[in-house]
């Protein structure tokens, strides 16, 4: 038997004999009448039915314990003692010392029901008091969430509702674990208390699970987040602070079942965390992280598989219209579906997954550029993730089979973003110094959005910028993009820098960008990205028509 069915069978074992005693001690007693009927209709006590006794006997002092086999001990011997002849039909009373000797033994038999049978009730409230609190705090735990509920089953509350304190192991850290149950229940008491709620669960060390009803959550979830507008928790004359999420499910006969709300609830507050809200309403959009997440796990064997694929996005000279370079880019196709780069991407630069994805672009990009390339004098950019700067083994190995390439100089352009770059500039300088050491040129992609790099541009070694194609496509709406665009194309020629516009869609976009003076463009008034042979056919195509 697995865990989960012999903590069922103790719970029901419990829950039985707390609410349905009453019910039994009925049962008993009309037991009781019965067997009485029963010893008086067979003429007495002098035959063997009186012994059917030990059934009400049994069942009432497993129902009441010690004590109620004594009682119901005592009941039935002056039950079928005194109140009962040896012989009904002769009138011939019981010896005393008969029906006293019985009643002693029916005592004894009560009492010893009833006693062992209440240690084995004490044991299972023990054991289900283990399984259904937390050790740490004393409090409701999944598997009392899990008692009273089959996950499985369609959710019938209104809201179900993920607490998540987030900096958990920061607190742990700092005060311990002791210290920080105490701060767990008081969260807890607070929340419950706020909603007045019985379906209230901590779930694992740092999340609290709750369901409600809509009025509940009308009327008091904004005075719950007013409570802990400060989140400072004094415990033990310490002040806490708490940084705390939360994330709402609210019920829309989607057919979600309990887990499915609570996971929703969850999604939703680690959306609070990361938007540094105070909490969030779950919104379908706001799961695709979570599926993405799970395509994610299938992403380690889609390189063995081949799934994996490289499209190439032209870059063109403005002043000519030759296609200069080729941008590459990841794509996946699972299942003959292609996913969109932003269910996997961002997903795999938060992990070490981003290393491998990026050792096989570049190994695949030097594959395919004698075909994509033609004899043509074309670069190709590699974008390169921030997680890959902390991995020198892959930044030496890249270098490497670049070099080891032996194509043309230049053949192969190192891309990093604007935000990359800044993020950790000393190491970005190094690994730019590195790669001009090694003759490989370096772009720097979506410059101009959240980061100001112009006060240390001129100590890069950096030979191309993008600009974003955010002010490209806001520059005739909007003044300020459009000086913002000479500004930056001004400053990287003083630099020596060559630009790219990227996210050109028009015609007049490209005039007015090279009336600026700007070096090259990018975007889909000239092409979409398209994968190696259709990109190979494009630009045969497109020396034709030149």
């Amino acid at each position: 038997m697995n865990e989960k069915k012999r903590y069922g069978f103790l719970r029901f074992l419990i829950k039985h004999t707390k609410e349905r005693r009453i019910g039994m001690l009925v049962i008993s007693a009309a037991l009781l009448g019965l067997v009485y009927l029963l010893v008086y209709i067979t003429d007495g006590t002098q035959h063997a039915y009186l012994h059917a006794m030990y059934i009400p006997i049994v069942i009432i002092a497993a129902m009441f314990g010690f004590k109620g086999g004594i009682v119901v001990g005592i009941v039935a011997g002056i039950v079928l003692g005194p109140l009962m002849p040896l012989s009904v039909s002769a009138g011939i009373p019981q010896a005393p010392m008969n029906w006293a000797f019985r009643t002693v033994t029916f005592i004894g038999v009560g009492a010893l029901v009833g006693g062992v049978l209440e240690r084995v009730h004490l044991q299972y409230r023990r054991i289900d008091q283990l399984f259904t609190t937390a050790q740490d705090t004393g409090l409701p735990n999944y598997q009392a969430y899990l008692a009273k509920y089959d996950e499985n089953e369609l959710d019938e509350a209104e809201v179900s509702m993920s607490v998540i304190i987030n900096n958990y192991e920061d607190i742990i850290i700092l005060v311990g674990r002791t210290m920080y149950a105490s701060l767990m229940k008081a969260i807890f008491h607070r929340i419950k208390s706020a909603f007045n709620a019985d379906n209230i669960y901590q779930v694992d060390a740092r999340k609290i699970w709750l369901e409600t009803d809509n009025d509940t959550f009308k009327n008091d979830f904004q005075g719950l987040l007013e409570s802990f507008d400060l989140s400072i928790f004094t415990i033990e004359n310490v002040p806490l602070y708490v940084d705390i999420s939360f994330g709402v499910y609210l019920q829309d006969n989607n057919g979600f079942t309990r887990a499915d709300a609570f996971r929703a609830s969850e999604i939703a507050a680690v959306h609070a965390k990361h938007h540094k809200l105070k909490y969030s309403i779950y919104q379908e959009d706001l799961a695709y992280p979570q599926r993405n997440l799970e395509k994610l796990g299938a992403l380690p064997l889609a390189i063995e598989k081949g799934e994996l694929f490289l499209e190439y996005h032209p870059i063109v000279d403005l002043k000519n219209n030759e296609v200069v370079a080729l941008e590459a880019l990841v794509r996946w196709r699972k299942d003959g579906e292609v996913i969109p780069p932003l269910d996997f991407i961002p997903l795999a630069e938060e992990t070490r997954l981003i290393d491998p994805m990026t050792d096989w672009i570049v190994s695949k990009v030097i594959e395919e550029y004698p075909s994509i390339s033609g004899g043509r004098d074309l670069s190709v950019h590699i974008n390169v993730s921030q997680r890959n700067l902390y991995n020198p083994r892959l930044i030496e190995s890249m270098i490497t089979k670049i070099k080891q390439a032996n194509y043309k100089d230049r053949a192969i352009v190192i891309e990093m973003t604007e935000s990359t770059v800044m993020l950790n500039l000393n190491l970005s300088r190094a690994l730019l110094e590195t790669l001009k050491k090694e003759g490989i040129p370096m772009s720097i992609d979506d410059f101009g959005v959240g980061y100001s790099t112009f006060s240390c541009l001129y100590e890069l070694p950096v030979e191309r910028l993008k600009i974003d194609k955010e002010f490209v496509l806001n520059m005739f709406g909007n003044a300020g993009a459009e000086h913002l665009i000479g500004v930056i194309i001004d400053f990287a020629h003083r630099l020596g820098i060559e630009v790219i516009a990227e996210g050109i869609e028009t015609e007049k976009q490209a005039a007015a960008l090279k009336a600026r003076g700007c070096d090259y463009g990018q975007g889909f008034m000239y092409a979409k990205p398209m994968p190696a042979e259709r990109i190979i056919a494009w630009l045969d195509e497109r020396d034709k028509s030149l």
